[in-house]
């Protein structure tokens, strides 16, 4: 898959805290970002698509619910 190169900026406390959980994982600092940027769009996606469940079927629960039900 071909790939692109992009900048982020970041404080240095975030980069400090995101390469040393590079480092203890065993990832260089770009496996590691990408995968916690695809982690979080998958979480996204996954969520737009149970909203969209939930609408078409016009029916929500509550959180307790939610777990006692599927937790």
């Amino acid at each position: 898959m071909p790939t692109v190169n992009t900048s982020i900026r970041m404080d240095k406390e975030l980069f400090s805290r995101v390469k040393e959980e590079a480092i203890f994982n065993g990832v260089s600092l770009n496996a590691f970002i990408v995968e916690l940027l695809s982690e979080k769009i998958q979480d996204e996606e996954d969520y737009h698509d149970a909203m969209t469940v939930l609408r078409e079927h016009n029916k929500s629960i509550s959180r307790e619910e939610m777990l006692k039900t599927y937790a």
